[in-house]
């Protein structure tokens, strides 16, 4: 199984809805930003939250345009498009952790917490850091057709 952490902008606003066994979900979109200058470019990836994760994220007023980090399961997934005929795959995000991304610090030179933030997160923790030592390159491969 592949994890995957990363952080993009809400899509649209979320809707918590109920399966036929009765369990919350929610699905959303978040666009991610990748590469750089000429190379710039906007992937998107599918988010799958079920029951308490799911209710977390409505309760969090996670809504369109919200900067969030999302960490789960991720499967390249094929579907049908909407006129039935039409194949195509996309990226399917598992959720198992998530938190909003919080910039700059107060004047004190604390970070504030959002009171937003995910109620598993320990304030001042919600923005994920680059691993010590560690390069994050912009530019990746391509997924096979």
């Amino acid at each position: 199984m592949s994890q995957v952490f990363t952080i993009g902008r809400v899509t649209a606003d979320l809707e918590l809805k109920t399966s036929q066994k009765k369990n919350h979900y929610v699905l959303f979109s978040i666009a991610e930003s990748i590469g750089y200058g000429k190379n710039a470019r906007t992937q998107y990836l599918q988010v799958w939250a079920n029951g308490d994760d799911a209710k977390a994220l409505v309760k969090a007023k996670v809504k369109k345009g919200s900067l969030i980090w999302v960490f789960g399961s991720i499967e390249l997934e094929e579907f049908m498009k909407q006129d039935g005929k039409t194949s195509d795959k996309r990226l399917k995000i598992t959720l198992d952790n998530w938190g909003y991304v919080v910039f700059g610090k107060s004047k004190n030179g604390k970070v504030e917490p959002n009171p937003n933030a995910h109620p598993n997160i320990e304030p001042g923790n919600e923005s994920p850091s680059v691993p010590s030592g560690g390069k994050i390159d912009g530019e990746r491969e391509n997924l096979p057709e």
